[in-house]
């Protein structure tokens, strides 16, 4: 089997990294940037820091500070034209998940001069992204290292992906300080997300010796650190989740993601969950559904959770690995179910039909009919196991 392995971007790590965030858009060709944040980043210390840092190495500076949960298309359009107008170079992101997607779509349509939702899909554009820094805020998406954007088509209610190897981050800059100030229901939320990146990557039917290494090595340094950077005042363990993070998304950009993403997303552009609630909650399920089709993989993923696997039948070792997963939500507390309102019942069957298209499909997914799905119906994802439509009906109800 051909396996390919790509990554792009440089990354700067440790205490202190943002501090070199105007050197390194100086290397980068940068003379004019856009800074992408919300109003809550851009009102923190650091956030004042690394705007210094730029000014002092002579970098003038625009800012969009307005966004929000989702990183919509309405404004990505809005301030790529924005972009255009006024001469900017490069494009600065500090923030969380939302907050680098949104920047990176404002760098795929400056350059490509067309809106976001026709650039969504794999490789639906031409023309290299402007120059990109990525600040995360959070330990979680792993955007700053990915070549994909998630979008949200406010219109049509549909969250879609974008991106391509044009789209990649030129740097990350992973510093501590940036999650310090976090409340812990806020930081577990990208926490959650970016262990289910590491484990759907480990689960792909894609995955190569070269991305298991890198999934499982971030799976076993979120379960060392992910408790601790949340709940205690833990700069080292601030860092090695970051870092922890950072991987998950380096695997699964390389083995895609599988079938928690693939549910979550009607969820998200549906009924409007969250997104680490749709796939932190699924991920238990999904993960047990998988392993059950790939033997080899169900004792090293356990040893990663922190499961003593001796003496236990490989079924027991799926069962442990669930339960640790469980376990880890209940010290940082996060659901491990859907309420009624997040996931009504009556619509668990038109959730399951709409996650047909899989994350993959970008515009493609816009005329997709739900009605069209049969139970039997394959549900578009590079997991390593086919699930149908009545398979992914079957998790929702085991998820409410």
């Amino acid at each position: 089997m051909i396996t390919s392995f790509y990554m792009p971007t440089r990354i700067v790590a440790g205490p202190g990294a943002l501090a070199t965030i105007g050197t390194l858009a100086r290397d980068l060709g940068m003379s004019r940037v856009l800074v992408v944040s919300d109003p809550v980043i851009s009102a923190q210390g650091f956030h004042a820091e690394a705007l210094a840092a730029l000014a002092e190495a002579g970098i003038a500076v625009a800012r969009f500070d307005e966004c929000g949960i989702d990183a919509r298309c309405s404004y990505i359009d809005q301030q790529g034209e924005r972009v255009r107008r006024e001469g900017i170079d490069g494009v600065v992101c500090v923030g969380g998940g939302s907050v680098m997607c949104t920047g990176k779509g404002i760098a795929i349509v400056a350059t490509n001069r067309k809106p976001m939702a026709e650039c969504t899909g794999v490789g639906r554009f031409d023309r290299k992204a402007l120059p990109m820094i990525m600040v995360p805020t959070t330990a979680g998406s792993g955007s700053e290292v990915s070549q994909w954007t998630i979008v949200k088509d406010e219109e049509r209610h549909l969250k879609l992906l974008g991106g391509g190897p044009l789209s990649f981050p030129d740097a990350a800059l992973l510093d501590p300080a940036t999650l310090r100030s976090l409340p812990m229901h806020v930081a577990a939320l990208p926490a959650v997300d970016a262990l289910t990146h590491g484990v759907e990557a480990y689960l792909s039917g894609i995955a190569s010796p070269l991305t298991d290494a890198v999934a499982l090595a971030a799976v076993r340094l979120q379960q060392a650190s992910l408790r601790a950077s949340i709940t205690a005042d833990d700069d080292r363990a601030r860092a090695d989740n970051l870092v922890a993070s950072c991987m998950a998304n380096i695997a699964c950009g390389n083995a895609r993601l599988g079938h928690g993403h693939a549910l979550s997303l009607p969820l998200e552009g549906q009924l409007d969950l969250p997104h680490p609630y749709g796939v932190g909650v699924l991920l238990p399920h999904v993960m047990s559904f998988n392993l059950a089709v790939l033997p080899e993989k169900v004792r090293p993923l356990a040893e990663a959770l922190d499961v003593e696997t001796a003496g236990l039948s490989r079924q027991e070792m799926i069962a442990a690995c669930a339960e640790a997963v469980r376990a880890l939500y209940a010290d940082i507390d996060f659901p491990d179910r859907f309420t009624a309102e997040q996931l009504p019942r009556d619509r668990v069957r038109e959730m399951a039909a709409r996650a047909v298209p899989g994350l993959y499909a970008g515009i493609a997914a816009q005329g997709f009919d739900p009605a069209t799905a049969h139970d039997r119906t394959v549900i578009a994802s590079p997991a390593a196991r086919r699930m149908t439509v009545r398979q992914a009906e079957e998790i929702f109800e085991r998820c409410l």
